[in-house]
């Protein structure tokens, strides 16, 4: 009987009730496709839905030991699988990220995912990490490295982000502190940094705030170099303060010489690097799809294109929305990707303010009822699966609304539980699977 009293009826509740939303919308997004390939999208995703929610029943009734036993064979499976798609991949849109297998396309990188984190959990059950033990960054350096290097080959972008963003949590529950973390994303924020002044003055040129077509912008590529070069130390105060905090936080924390030497130095080649790419590596047009999100009127039939009409969908909806099946952006698929990546803007032009709030807050009630599991659960291993899978949600939720609102770039990342997708659906599904058998199994 503990299984059916420790089963969390509310949590389930609420992503079917996000499974439930998302299939409406994804059904109002394609109802005007009588013929072509979304003309059986929505028949698709609901069984999809369907083959979700029974995985996820029935890790649920699985002993949560045979997640840490089988850990490594996941993990193999899901590096052949990425290494699969780089031999014998399906391309679609410039990139081979899927595989064809029964007349079906699965997405591997989805699915290394799971792999990764159940690797790492059970490699930090019995290990802690800290910059003042470096030798305890080399294995699970090696086990992120492998399955990020293959994405990164196909390329997918936005997984390789992903899988970044559910390790930092990790490495932090496994005993790395906060500094320790910003000594390692440090030189990424570095490269950041350098480059924006750069990035600003590109945006603030008067081409680009008007409009102006791409090729007639590139014209003006003399006055964006004079107004870099003018920028000079001003625009180098952002990095060089966050240099300085950086040096400072090294020299009253404890680390070895010759790591506070490489971290010093990975800030500035990160740096000058970027610098570097920027101005000579990357040509014109390559960099006004870098910052076309910024400003989306730079190319507005082109890399501004989604973001606009999706900005456009959301503004339309207004407090109530226009209602189910009655949005025009929509209706006239004005809006790319409209069933996938841009499927909260679906949301916010038929249902307004009010359907977003309501599904924001879902999300909410999800993330909080999984973290609480936490609090009452003393196996590490389960804590720290609880803990990379509630990341991949929240950066997932985080990163595809921040998108869709202009927010962030275009990286092509769905929406749990609302985006089609099958390979997405099922990650989903083993996600909310492994939070549920946590409660589920080891509740006390």
């Amino acid at each position: 009987m503990k299984p059916i009293k420790s089963f969390d009826i509310l949590l389930f509740t609420i992503a079917i009730a996000l499974w439930i939303i998302g299939n409406a919308l994804v059904y109002s997004a394609v109802a005007m496709q009588t013929s072509g390939p979304l003309a059986n999208v929505f028949q698709q995703q609901v069984v999809w839905t369907a083959i979700g929610i029974v995985i996820v029943l029935i890790m649920v009734s699985v002993p949560t030991a045979w997640f840490y036993k089988l850990a490594p064979v996941f993990y193999i499976i899901s590096i052949l699988l990425l290494v699969a798609v780089l031999a014998n991949g399906v391309s679609t849109k410039g990139a081979g990220r899927w595989i064809s297998f029964l007349g079906l396309k699965i997405q591997p990188s989805e699915f290394a995912k799971i792999g990764l984190l159940l690797m790492l959990a059970r490699y930090f059950t019995t290990h802690e990490i800290s910059f003042q033990k470096p030798a305890t960054l080399i294995m699970p350096g090696l086990i992120i490295l492998i399955p990020f290097a293959l994405v990164v080959k196909q390329p997918d972008l936005s997984t390789t982000l992903a899988m970044a963003a559910m390790s930092l949590p990790i490495f932090y529950w496994s005993g790395m502190t906060i500094v320790e973390i910003l000594f390692l994303i440090s030189p990424a924020i570095s490269a950041v940094l350098a480059i924006m002044p750069l990035i600003v003055v590109f945006v603030q040129n008067g081409a680009m705030t008007t409009g102006t077509a791409v090729a007639d912008f590139v014209d003006n590529v003399d006055v964006v170099t004079t107004q870099s070069s003018q920028l000079g130390v001003i625009g180098a105060i952002p990095w060089f303060l966050f240099f300085v905090v950086i040096c400072l936080l090294l020299k009253f924390f404890p680390l070895k010489k010759f790591l506070i030497i490489l971290i010093v130095a990975l800030n500035l080649v990160a740096a000058s690097a970027a610098t570097i790419i920027w101005e000579n590596a990357l040509g014109d047009y390559q960099k006004v799809r870098v910052v076309s999100f910024i400003n989306p009127q730079i190319d507005p039939k082109g890399s501004g294109y989604q973001v606009i009409q999706s900005i456009i969908a959301i503004g339309s909806g207004q407090i109530s929305g226009k209602g189910f099946l009655q949005g025009t952006q929509v209706n006239l698929a004005y809006l790319p990707e409209q069933h996938t990546d841009f499927i909260f803007s679906v949301l916010g032009e038929q249902f307004g303010f009010y359907g977003c709030f309501v599904v924001i807050f879902l999300f909410f009630l999800f993330i909080a009822r999984a973290l609480s599991y936490t609090r009452n659960i003393r196996e590490r291993f389960v804590n720290i699966v609880i803990v990379g899978a509630v990341s991949l949600f929240v950066y997932h939720i985080f990163v595809n609304i921040a998108m869709v609102i202009g927010l962030m770039p275009v990286t092509g990342l769905p929406l749990p539980f609302l985006s089609y997708g099958g390979s997405f659906t099922l990650t989903v599904s083993m996600l909310l699977g492994l939070i549920l058998n946590a409660r589920t199994n080891n509740s006390e």
